[in-house]
């Protein structure tokens, strides 16, 4: 039996009014870059660095890409902000799938959603991908970082 999958625009529509009335975690927020973007695919994030290491008291923004097969396939995520993390490319900021566990395995959690009734809170959206980044940066709290407020040469 095939479960009905939501489209991509009706997810991306809960996911926006979400992050616009700030229903999500207090460390992170996200809305769209462009609000003429009627295909909801630029989005812009921040993080607010976790305490207690050389994040704490930084505000990290980030973009993210939604490509025409969100929720199956994860965004593309871009810190703008320079970070020193292992997975963040030195030159563009873009987050290694394989280096944050959400973006690995959002393969697997998709595959199983699509068998099993869906869960109270959706597994797979750019709030729960934006956390799992925070929490990797806790991870790695200790890494030095590039002074505040710097970016990537391509975000300049």
């Amino acid at each position: 039996m095939a479960v009905a999958q939501v489209p991509r625009n009706f997810k991306l529509l809960a996911e926006l009014e979400k992050g616009e009335k700030g229903m999500g975690a207090g460390a992170c927020s996200y809305g769209l870059e462009d609000p003429e973007d009627i295909f909801m695919t630029h989005w812009r994030g921040t993080i607010w660095g976790p305490p207690h290491g050389n994040h704490e008291n930084r505000i990290y923004e980030l973009k993210m890409e939604c490509g025409p097969n969100y929720p199956r396939e994860p965004p593309e995520i871009y810190f703008v902000s320079q970070v020193n993390l292992p997975g963040v490319n030195t030159s563009d900021g873009r987050v290694d799938r394989n280096s944050v566990g959400i973006l690995r395995d959002w393969h697997r959690i998709a595959a199983e959603l699509a068998k099993n009734p869906r869960p109270k809170e959706d597994p797979l959206s750019l709030e729960t991908a934006l956390i799992a980044i925070r929490k990797y940066m806790d991870e790695n709290k200790k890494l030095p970082q590039p002074a505040e407020g710097t970016k990537y040469g391509i975000y300049r």
